[in-house]
């Protein structure tokens, strides 16, 4: 029995280990996939950032069906973001498990469900956006009148749940980190800022205001989430080392 309960614990602990060097490995891609997403953005012509009205909506399908390019690639980095996410929650939230368990695991939660979400939504567009917008450039008024209409096709248009609920994630992450010493001062600080820019994208989203949009990707895009998410993936890999 004794033997079991030894083999069991180092088994154990051999399985963690594994979670947490896989983590940090995604971390660091992730990290490396929103400075791609941010400059993606950037680049992206004025008429495919878009905005909240159906007018607006009409001029993403033109421009996307003269040049998809930039968009497609910006869908693709953000599925991937989603999968690869899916690793590094787990890891990053064991870092704090043991301050306060209820909130590290509902906030866990939370991000596996914005993470997900945020890869449906973009492998879906993935797939639908060229045709939809082959279709509109073609169609006559009525068509083009149903299509814009319906809007864009994302099953979380406005970011509630893509980058709200993974921003109170980092946010809870962050502050319980912060208050027992998990993490370095500077590095819990940057999260708390990425938090605030995932929030800015739901903000920029419901109010139309593409500034914000455009500051989260600037900011938070090419800066503070990198510097976040591969800082965070380089100390977990150092764990395991």
């Amino acid at each position: 029995m004794a033997n079991y309960k030894l083999a069991y614990s180092r088994g154990k602990a051999m399985n963690e280990k594994s979670i947490v060097k896989l983590g940090g490995i995604c971390a660091v891609i992730v990290g490396i996939l929103y400075v791609l997403v941010g400059i993606t953005y950037l680049l992206l012509p004025e008429a495919q950032k878009g905005g909240p009205e159906i007018e607006d909506f009409a001029k993403i399908l033109l421009s996307v069906n003269q040049n998809p390019i930039l968009t497609m690639l910006l869908y693709v980095e953000f599925a991937l973001i989603g999968i690869l996410a899916f690793a590094a929650v787990p890891a990053i939230s064991g870092l704090v498990q043991t301050v306060n368990e209820d909130w590290a695991r509902w906030t866990k939660n939370l991000a596996y469900l914005g993470f997900a979400v945020l890869a449906i939504n973009y492998f879906r567009a993935i797939a639908l956006t060229p045709w939809r917008a082959e279709a509109f450039a073609a169609g006559d008024a009525s068509t083009r009148a149903a299509i814009a209409g319906v809007g864009p096709i994302l099953i979380d248009p406005q970011g509630w749940l893509s980058f709200g609920a993974v921003s109170l994630w980092l946010l809870v992450v962050n502050i319980l980190a912060l208050r027992e010493g998990k993490l370095p001062k500077l590095l819990g600080i940057i999260g708390i800022v990425g938090a605030i820019l995932y929030a800015l994208v739901v903000a920029g989203n419901v109010t139309g205001i593409t500034l914000l949009i455009m500051i989260a990707a600037g900011l938070g895009g090419i800066i503070v989430g990198p510097i976040w998410f591969i800082w965070i993936g380089v100390r977990l890999l150092r764990t395991t080392s």
